[in-house]
């Protein structure tokens, strides 16, 4: 009796049950692959702006290293959330550094240590195909799920590179007035 409960689990186990979703295979495969490309960008993102907080040096050491650390936890929750929805999808979520590196869209730069404003245009560029997937998402495969989920990180990001972006800059903080004639 023990061994058909057993052999039965075997079988159960080998049954690859796809969502019914509302979304057919092909788009749920195409969405997949996105997905799988944002999170080799995300990854490599994190992988820089963690290289960026071991070895920030200099008199603003503290506040760059608190910095950096807060945006790549961040980015490891936002990883996350992308291999989720690969899997919500029916799909896998890339896993190796070799398949991060195939994928990403961002150019990686090893032995240089990224400093804020290479950080700051990776944030920028990743924006950019992130609105682009996103747009993707809701009008090519009617993937609202996913639309949403882009739409999300890609305000993180946008948030993380205005955080970087004021931070060296060199305006006043005082407002302005306009000039009355």
């Amino acid at each position: 009796m023990g061994n058909n409960h057993k052999n039965s689990l075997n079988v159960l186990q080998q049954i690859l049950i796809q969502p019914n979703i509302g979304l057919d295979t092909e788009v749920r495969q195409s969405v997949v692959y996105l997905l799988n490309t944002a999170l080799a960008d995300e990854v490599i993102l994190t992988t820089k702006t963690r290289n960026a907080h071991w070895n920030v040096r200099g008199l603003d050491f503290f506040e760059l290293h608190t910095l950096f650390e807060a945006q790549y936890q961040l980015m490891n929750n936002i990883c996350d959330e992308l291999a989720e929805r690969s899997r919500m999808l029916g799909g896998l979520a890339i896993g190796s550094l070799q398949e991060f590196l195939n994928k990403t869209r961002l150019k990686e730069q090893p032995g240089v240590i990224p400093d804020i404003l290479h950080l700051l245009a990776d944030h920028e560029t990743s924006i950019r195909f992130l609105r682009e997937d996103a747009r993707k998402c809701s009008e090519d495969f009617e993937d609202e799920g996913t639309f949403d989920l882009l739409i999300s990180i890609m305000r993180m990001h946008e948030k993380m590179a205005w955080m970087l972006r004021s931070f060296i800059e060199n305006e006043p903080n005082e407002l302005k007035k306009p000039i009355l004639s």
